[in-house]
């Protein structure tokens, strides 16, 4: 669907265009640019992502800053968020090694009284979140070749007039229903019920379908000492 058809489809629902009619060259332009807004604003919201891209890039012996983001020193699309980092030590090709790295708060890199430290492999990282580029910050400083793994939330592609859009299932109809909601005030309409349902129960699916799976823990202080294992069909604990 291209961003033009997305545009009627969603002016359709709120009364705005009969089947068959056109919006003028300026309300599809302001539309396009709501649209956009829109999906800039679920790049801010895990639950909106559908997957976790995986980016690995040398890093350079002696360097200790590097810029993430279109033209840095890591020259792809500054994600919205990064999840995790790691390092891959080289020493053996055949099978490289995968270490993740601490990622620090400001007051984490903060509290690092000496920052130039060199070392064979870094193992903590702080990322500053700068726009339109990311500095990365690895400690200790690598002196030998390694390169780093970035896990970082995958951005939801924007829109033009005339390009084909293709996304996982369910969000077509979520974007279709949400940006009904959004046009509506522009163009001096009441959001029909049914549209704002729809447009509620269709962005709850993908969520649902987005959320990461978990690891349930118990505090080892909740445990104590006296582990037991629980045996469900004769409800009763088991002594180890």
């Amino acid at each position: 669907m291209t961003g033009g058809d997305l545009i009627a489809s969603s002016a359709r629902l709120i009364g705005v265009l009969a089947s068959g009619e056109t919006l003028s060259g300026n309300e599809i332009a302001d539309a396009l640019v709501i649209l956009n807004q829109m999906l800039d604003s679920w790049n801010s919201e895990r639950l909106n992502i559908w997957t976790i891209n995986i980016n690995e890039f040398p890093l350079t012996p002696g360097q200790q800053t590097y810029t993430l983001g279109t033209g840095g020193n890591f020259s792809i699309a500054r994600p919205p968020k990064i999840e995790r980092m790691s390092i891959v030590s080289l020493l053996n090709p055949a099978q490289p090694l995968e270490l993740p790295l601490e990622m620090l708060t400001d007051a984490g890199w903060q509290a690092i009284p000496v920052k130039l430290i060199s070392s064979s492999l870094p193992t903590l990282v702080y990322d500053d979140g700068a726009f339109p580029l990311r500095n990365l910050n690895y400690w200790c400083i690598p002196t030998i070749a390694v390169n780093t793994r970035i896990y970082s939330w995958n951005s939801l592609s924007v829109f033009n007039l005339t390009t084909d859009m293709t996304f996982p299932p369910g969000y077509l109809k979520a974007i279709r229903y949400a940006l009904a909601v959004d046009l509506a005030p522009e163009f001096g309409r009441p959001v029909p019920p049914e549209v704002a349902a729809q447009a509620i129960l269709s962005i709850a699916k993908i969520k649902q379908m987005n959320a990461p799976l978990t690891e349930s823990r118990l505090d080892p202080v909740l445990a104590g000492n006296n582990r037991q294992l629980y045996n469900w069909i004769s409800d009763t604990f088991i002594n180890r």
